[in-house]
């Protein structure tokens, strides 16, 4: 109890001394800065180069700079010139004599019971904060995802980042509750100061700090300059203590769960400043980052940021170094979902950075292929091989899934960009060694239902948000019938192809009847031919196929009479090669998996 009072006292004495401006304040000889955000730009302005925090220059220069203050009660209190002379005096012994500040800037000598007493003042110095319910991170039994607070900001002042002075004491609702918010904001900088200076000791410290920084972050009528800086001062900690803390991990990175649940005016408004920080953890200590929640909430951070035209830019910069530099099993599903979500701002709100994240697509076909090439000769167990093949699959079929997605596109340049990768996931299916049935699938849900949604748009009112529909629907043709063709002996061997050649036949018949296009009509006959030629010489296209209640043989070449009089069967070589003739068989289905388990299989593979 000794030992908590006269650190509470040590703190107390702390606040008074920087409050009475002991410190050169940055920015104005001899005048202590005003509000929370001048005093922020001062001490970003002192910091060293990467150092994030400005610890690095002694602690009277890096947080008197950020906190010197300049209270109107104060001034008030004390009337006369003489009283004024005792308090400076009474100041000067504080601060070159007892030293004070000594005890934050040499807290690593601390004893543990002592350091632990140390962070407990600083956090209760300012008064009880409005405490929010216990957090529960999102994943942990019976957690859910928090959700961002109704209101928030400055209930004493004004709005956050005016610069106008604003009330330092703060009455919470029920009257028994008094905050100090600048006091607040300096036992804040000073925690962090503590928190760094003593990173051996990370364990026994992160636990209250977490939880202080969660009650700002979550709490209702909290400081909204307050709320800002502990969401910075969050995602500098992680920069800084990461890549020389990496076993701490885990609880640190859960710190980055706590952001997207900001006030949404104080998000907003500090979109730039988080999207800024989101981009230094991310080149700093992206290898650190092992874990798939971790991944998903650095990734919902970076889009979260995106949301603020000014802020886009430097989100961009963020998604552009994880795809490039940093992509791993744990996190390919959430970069590309990133992109497509980036990729779809940018054609309606940033169209000179359009082509940048158009090339973001490139570079997941390309990852997808590498990491599959780095494994293949690896000397997987059978089981691992199992694993390897099914992520493969998933990986792929997602990213067909996302290409199909923006192949319906209103832009033309993304569409076009979307058709031309796909062409190229559908020739990469063949290197990464595809299992058959999820190429099945990737045409049968993935490909085909964009084709014939398309195809109806053309030419159409419809189709006036969809402007050069006829070349997107050529080019899926394209795209099908390569695949078809690619892969088609291994295609004919699935339970399902009857039904899958169903929907192709739906599709090319689709797309030949676009209105006034004799572009698609060539197009899809050409398509058809190719893929009938091949299944007679396959021993498939007999008279006697029939499927899923149909006779197929009939249905086929009703259909292709209707795509093109040409397509019957004289143009079919009587002869069949009985070598190439390939019953069907049915074969054991691949396990159906969700994409983070999968996920998950696949980074173990790469460990």
């Amino acid at each position: 109890a000794a030992m908590t009072a006269a650190n509470g006292g040590n703190v107390a004495a702390g606040v008074k001394l920087h409050k009475a401006a002991a410190g050169p304040a940055a920015g104005a000889v001899g005048r202590p800065l005003k509000s929370a955000r001048q005093r922020r730009a001062a001490g970003a302005g002192a910091r060293r180069p990467g150092t994030g925090m400005g610890v690095g220059a002694g602690f009277l220069r890096s947080v008197t700079q950020l906190i010197a203050l300049q209270e109107p009660e104060y001034e008030a209190k004390y009337a006369t010139q003489v009283e004024k002379e005792w308090e400076a005096a009474a100041v000067d012994s504080l601060h070159n004599k007892c030293a004070i500040q000594d005890v934050f800037a040499d807290s690593r000598f601390l004893k543990q019971e002592t350091l632990q007493a140390l962070v407990a003042a600083i956090i209760s110095a300012p008064g009880p904060l409005p405490r929010p319910p216990p957090y529960s991170p999102p994943g942990a039994p019976g957690g859910q995802q928090q959700q961002p607070g109704a209101s928030g900001g400055r209930e004493a002042g004004q709005a956050m980042g005016d610069g106008s002075p604003h009330k330092l004491v703060n009455r919470v609702a029920s009257g028994t509750l008094i905050v100090d918010w600048d006091a607040a904001d300096l036992c804040l900088d000073l925690l962090l100061v503590v928190l760094l200076r003593n990173r051996d000791r990370l364990s026994l410290l992160w636990p209250p700090v977490f939880d202080h920084l969660a009650s700002i972050i979550r709490g209702k009528g909290i400081d909204g300059s307050l709320v800002a800086a502990a969401a910075v001062g969050l995602l500098r900690l992680c920069q800084r203590l990461l890549p020389c803390k990496p076993e701490a991990a885990e609880p640190l990175l859960r710190g980055l769960q706590l952001v997207p649940s900001l006030d949404p005016e104080v998000a907003w408004l500090n979109a730039e400043v988080i999207a800024v920080e989101m981009l230094a953890l991310i080149q700093v200590a992206s290898v650190h980052i092992r874990a798939q929640w971790a991944w998903a909430s650095a990734c919902n951070l970076i889009k979260m940021t995106s949301v603020r035209p000014e802020a886009f830019p430097v989100s961009l910069e963020a998604l552009w170094w994880v795809v490039v530099h940093s992509l791993t099993p744990l996190n390919y599903v959430l970069a590309l979902e990133a992109s497509v979500w980036f990729i779809e701002r940018a054609a309606l709100e940033h169209p000179k950075l359009k082509e940048r994240c158009l090339l973001l697509l490139g570079r997941l076909t390309a990852w997808l292929e590498g990491w599959a090439a780095s494994l293949a000769g690896a000397g997987l167990s059978p089981e691992q091989l199992v694993t390897f093949s099914n992520a493969k699959s998933e990986f792929w079929l997602y990213l067909v899934e996302m290409l199909g997605k923006l192949a319906e596109h209103p832009d033309v340049q993304v569409r076009s960009a979307a058709t031309a990768a796909l062409q190229s996931a559908v020739v990469s299916a063949e290197v990464l060694g595809i299992l058959p049935g999820s190429i099945e699938r990737g045409l049968k849900e993935r490909l085909l239902p964009p084709l014939q949604a398309l195809s109806k748009k053309v030419n159409t009112k419809a189709g006036k948000d969809v402007p050069q529909a006829e070349t997107t629907v050529a080019e899926l043709v394209r795209v099908v019938s390569k695949a078809m063709l690619l892969y088609l002996p291994q295609l004919v061997q699935q339970p399902g192809f009857s039904s899958l050649w169903l929907a192709v036949l739906d599709a090319l018949a689709a797309a030949a009847a676009a209105i006034g296009s004799e572009t698609l009509l060539e197009a899809a006959a050409a398509a058809l031919q190719n893929l009938l030629i091949m299944l007679h010489e396959m021993g498939v296209l007999q008279p006697s196929w029939s499927g899923l209640q149909h006779n197929l043989w009939q249905h086929t070449w009703r259909t292709a009479h209707k795509i093109s009089s040409n397509l019957s069967p004289q143009m079919l070589n009587p002869t069949i090669n009985p070598a190439r003739q390939q019953p069907q068989q049915q074969q054991q289905q691949q396990p159906s998996l969700s994409l983070p388990a999968v996920a998950a299989a696949a980074a173990a593979l790469s460990t």
